[in-house]
């Protein structure tokens, strides 16, 4: 079918006329109905065509509002997975493939027909599987104007907007507004598309780069915490080897000082002591039995020889006193100063200290530019002539 005009807006639609087959019918809009028409019996171009149009307007024969279809075709939009088409003829099909630009979702014959027709088959068509795995991060964009319900067709930069023919009576002050299709016109190979790609790859790369420098620094400073803890460990086992050993130096000099005092001084003296109790004690109990049983002559030679003996221990006894024998000992234990200020004023063995240096990275930086697309001439509304 040849390229319709502005006043001649269509969409493709299957639809089931009468008691007959699946049909493909191409929908006019005229004077804001929808006709439906075959392809089989449609003139291609030139006079005939036009003088169907015209029998079309005298006799409009079956026609649908075109807003229900348009609102129809809103709904079968946010269900791209189910064919739009079928879904007009109350035909529930699941879609295969999905047109961005005819915005609809397309079942396996339906695809077959939209790739068939002159009007759209020029048009891209992505497996379904494809779009619903885009249709989270992709914008949906409404082509229809939801203020004037008519197509957009125009974009005004100042206020970044999109706007149909209606629209464009609010923007009359504005100088930058654009045709879309000028506006979208190789875009994909457009210097801005090609520098935007550009700078994401440099940012995916900086990314990157930037990535493994600070990995690389967390995994640094694990290494680093472990040899830390080692080096407190090793001095920790460092100090309590000389703690130890210095203790056991103190340990063996406190049993030899308390060994020479006990055995050799005070033991022996004790020993001494005890000896001379019992001797003492026998002749108490000497005394005793001559009271009882000794005769005076017994008791006259055994009182000389007990008191000699008193005499002499009396005597031992003073040496005791005189040569501090008999002083107390007492035992104690000065710890060295050092191990004082040691517990005292050492709070810690050591302090964790953190350095910055600047990291050795290299980043791409991509030159500075303006953001906006490049061949898109800003033309003043004055400029822009309306082809009706």
């Amino acid at each position: 079918m040849a390229a319709m005009s502005d006043d001649e807006k269509y969409f493709l639609a299957l639809s089931k006329m009468g008691k007959g087959s699946d049909q493909h019918y191409c929908v006019l809009n005229i004077n804001g109905y929808c006709h439906p028409v075959s392809f089989h019996i449609f003139p291609q171009a030139g006079a005939r065509r036009n003088s169907w149009i015209q029998a079309i307007r005298r006799d409009p024969g079956p026609v649908f509002n075109v807003n229900k279809a348009s609102a129809d075709n809103k709904t079968m939009a946010s269900n791209p997975k189910f064919c739009g088409i079928c879904d007009q003829r109350h035909i529930t099909k699941p879609s295969s493939d999905w047109c961005s630009e005819c915005n609809q979702a397309l079942c396996t014959e339906c695809k077959d027909f939209h790739a068939l027709s002159r009007a759209s088959q020029n048009h891209s068509t992505i497996a379904i599987s494809n779009y619903l795995a885009l249709d989270s991060s992709f914008p949906q964009l409404d082509e229809h104007c939801s203020v004037h319900d008519d197509m957009y067709v125009l974009f005004c930069q100042t206020h970044d907007c999109l706007l149909c023919l209606t629209c464009l009576e609010d923007h009359t002050k504005c100088g930058d507004v654009v045709r879309i299709s000028k506006l979208t016109k190789d875009v994909k190979t457009s210097e801005s598309f090609v520098d935007t790609l550009k700078s994401l790859s440099d940012i995916i790369l900086n990314l990157s780069k930037i990535r493994y420098h600070l990995e690389e620094n967390i995994c640094d400073i694990k290494k680093q915490k472990d040899s830390i803890l080692q080096e407190i460990a090793q001095m920790r086992g460092k100090i309590n080897n000389h703690l130890d050993k210095i203790e056991h130096t103190l340990k063996i000099e406190l049993g030899n000082e308390v060994d020479k005092q006990c055995s050799n001084t005070i033991c022996k003296t004790l020993k001494d002591i005890k000896k001379k109790q019992i001797d003492i004690e026998k002749f108490r109990q000497q005394m005793d039995d001559l009271v009882c049983y000794g005769s005076d002559l017994q008791t006259f030679f055994s009182l000389r020889k007990i008191t000699a003996r008193i005499n002499t221990t009396d005597q031992y006894l003073q040496r005791l006193d005189d040569d501090a024998s008999l002083n107390r000992v007492s035992i104690s234990c000065k710890i060295d100063r050092q191990i004082s200020l040691l517990v005292e004023e050492v709070a810690s063995l050591g302090t964790i200290q953190v350095t910055q240096t600047p990291g050795q990275l290299i980043l791409d930086r991509s030159k500075d530019k303006q953001a906006q697309l490049v061949g898109v001439k800003k033309n003043s509304i004055n400029d822009i002539k309306l082809k009706l």
